[in-house]
C-alpha cells in the first residue's frame, strides 16, 4: 500500500461507518438524500475540477495523473462530503454543525496539502470553509422541499441518480478496463478533454433516461433505442472511441441496468413523495 493512499483509506473507513450509522437510522431517506448530496456536489466538481482544474488530488491509485486526480475527487464528492451532508439532514443538525464540519474539512485540506496528496491550483482553503456550510444548507433545503411534496425537485433528483450512475460507470470503464474514450480534438490534453466531455454525454443520457422513466416506469424499448442511437451517432462522429468497435454494444446492458435501477429509485421517491402529500 502506498503511503499517500493511507489518508484516503482512513477517511473512507470513517465515512463508511458514519453512513452505516445514518442508514440504520433512516434507510429510506438516507438513500434518497445521498443522491441529492452527490448530484449537487457533481455540478460543483464539474466546473471547479474538470473545466478549470482549480485543484489536483494525488491518491496514487492510478498511474495516469488525470484518472488518479478524478478518483480522489470521486471519493470526495461521491462519498466523503455527501455522506456528511446526508447525515446532517437525517439528524436535523443546523448551522453550528455545518460550520464545524466545514472547519474540519478545511483542516483536512491543509493536512493533505502538507502531505502533498492535494494541491490548490487556484482554489483556496478559505473557499472550502466558507462555501461548504451553504452546500449543506442547499442539500437540506432541497430535501425539505421534496418532503413537502415538490414534484419538480423529485424529478430532478431522479435525473441526478441517472447522471451520477452513468458518470461513475464510464469513469471505471476507462480507469479499470480502458474501454471508452471521448475525444473531439479541441484540447491537446486528451484526458482533460475526456473528463470535460463525459459529464456532457452522461447529462444527455440521464435526461433521456429520466424522460423515459417519467413516461413509464417500465423499461421501454423506445427509451433504450434512443440511448443506443445516441451512442451510435457519437461513434459515427468519432466522439465515442471504444477500444474495440463491438464494445459500443456493451453500453446496451449498461443502459438496461441503469434504467432498471432508476425504476427502483423512482419508486422510492414516489413512496416518499406520497407519504409527504398524505401527511
Amino acid at each position: 500500500m502506498k503511503k499517500k493512499t493511507v489518508p484516503f483509506i482512513i477517511l473512507a473507513i470513517f465515512h463508511a461507518i458514519l453512513f452505516s450509522y445514518t442508514f440504520n437510522k433512516n434507510r429510506q431517506n438516507t438513500l434518497a438524500i445521498l443522491f441529492t448530496s452527490i448530484g449537487i456536489a457533481y455540478v460543483f466538481e464539474y466546473f471547479v475540477l474538470n473545466i478549470f482544474k482549480m485543484y489536483t488530488y494525488y491518491p496514487r491509485v492510478y498511474k495516469n495523473r488525470w484518472i488518479d486526480s478524478v478518483f480522489g475527487a470521486l471519493l470526495s464528492q461521491s462519498l466523503f462530503v455527501p455522506i456528511v451532508g446526508t447525515s446532517l439532514v437525517i439528524f436535523n443538525l443546523g448551522w453550528r454543525w455545518r460550520i464545524g464540519v466545514s472547519l474540519f474539512y478545511g483542516l483536512v485540506e491543509r493536512l493533505f496539502i502538507r502531505w502533498q496528496i492535494f494541491r490548490n491550483n487556484g482554489w483556496k482553503t478559505g473557499l472550502t470553509v466558507t462555501s461548504m456550510p451553504f452546500y449543506f444548507y442547499i442539500v437540506d433545503k432541497w430535501w425539505r422541499e421534496i418532503e413537502n411534496g415538490n414534484e419538480t425537485k423529485k424529478n430532478v433528483l431522479l435525473f441526478f441518480f441517472y447522471w451520477i450512475n452513468y458518470t461513475n460507470a464510464l469513469y471505471f470503464s476507462l480507469a479499470l478496463l480502458h474501454k471508452y474514450f471521448f475525444r473531439i480534438g479541441f484540447l491537446k490534453d486528451r484526458y482533460w478533454e475526456h473528463f470535460i466531455l463525459v459529464p456532457i454525454y452522461t447529462l444527455i443520457t440521464a435526461v433521456i433516461a429520466t424522460m423515459s422513466t417519467l413516461v413509464n416506469e417500465k423499461i421501454k424499448p423506445f427509451g433504450l433505442l434512443i440511448l443506443h442511437l445516441f451512442d451510435q451517432l457519437l461513434f459515427k462522429l468519432k466522439i465515442i472511441q471504444p477500444s474495440r468497435k463491438e464494445y459500443l454494444y456493451m453500453l446496451i446492458p449498461v443502459h438496461i441496468f441503469n434504467l432498471w435501477l432508476g425504476k427502483l429509485y423512482f419508486r422510492l421517491l414516489k413512496k416518499i413523495h406520497n407519504q409527504a402529500t398524505t401527511d
